[in-house]
Order: C-alpha cells, then structure tokens, then sequence
C-alpha cells in the first residue's frame, strides 16, 4: 500500500489508504493550533505543544489559478492552488480538484481528499492531500 507524503501532516486513517486526516500541534499555553509539525509555539514560544488532529474540512479561505507550474509538477496545468481555513484556525494549502474554475467561491466548503502520486523512478507510490468541494 502507498504511505502517505508525509505522516508528520497527513494521517491514512483506513487499510485502502483513501481515508485521512490532517495533523498539527495546539499550544497549552495560549490555545494557538498550527498545521504541521512543531517543537515550540509559533505565537507565544511556549514549548508545551501538543499533537491534534485538524480533521478533513475547511472553507476555502483564497486560491489562485496556477499556470506556469513548479519544475517537476507531475498533475495537471493549469491546476487550482487553494489556502483553505480549517476550523481549528489554521490555513492549508493545496490543490482544490474536482471543481471548474468557473464555480470557485471564497468561503465555499471544501473537504480533504487522498490520491496517489506516481512514484519517481525507483520509488514507491505516495498518498498525497488535496481538497475538493465537500459534498451537499
């Protein structure tokens, strides 16, 4: 089975790997919630900082249709790059998939979805995060 991107961010929560959910850190000390890995508080500097899971959903906060890609983007072009509000507090970004760019909308909700990325040669196959307009 794929393994996701990178587990210190993304938790596959079922054996098919198309279930997961994000992680980050909350601080004891002033509540502030960051996506991602983290050894002291990005706003208070506290060092009591603890794992949460950050779940699946957000709103989409703002976006921007990408053109000219990184090098080596392996999707699709142009693609959809959006920051996306999760209700702990902390933004997110990502590709938004599944929706044409023509029905975007700041403040739309959106869920997180897990997909395979081809491996680089040699490589294995890796489950990366991305969004899509949550289902009505």
């Amino acid at each position: 089975m794929p393994e996701s991107v990178d587990s210190r961010r993304l938790r596959i929560t079922n054996d098919a790997g198309t279930a997961g959910t994000l992680i980050g850190f909350r601080c004891n000390e002033c509540s502030v919630t960051v996506f991602g890995p983290a050894t002291f508080c990005q706003s208070c500097t506290s060092f009591e900082v603890e794992p949460v899971d950050l779940g699946g959903s957000g709103t989409l906060y703002s976006y921007t249709i990408v053109r000219i890609p990184p090098a080596g983007w392996p999707g699709h072009v142009p693609y959809i790059l959006g920051q996306v509000e999760l209700p702990s507090g902390p933004q997110v970004l990502a590709e938004v998939i599944d929706c044409a760019h023509s029905d975007l909308s700041i403040g739309m909700p959106v869920e997180l979805t897990i997909q395979v990325v081809a491996p680089e040669e040699g490589g294995t196959e890796k489950l990366v995060y991305k969004w899509r307009p949550a289902a009505a």
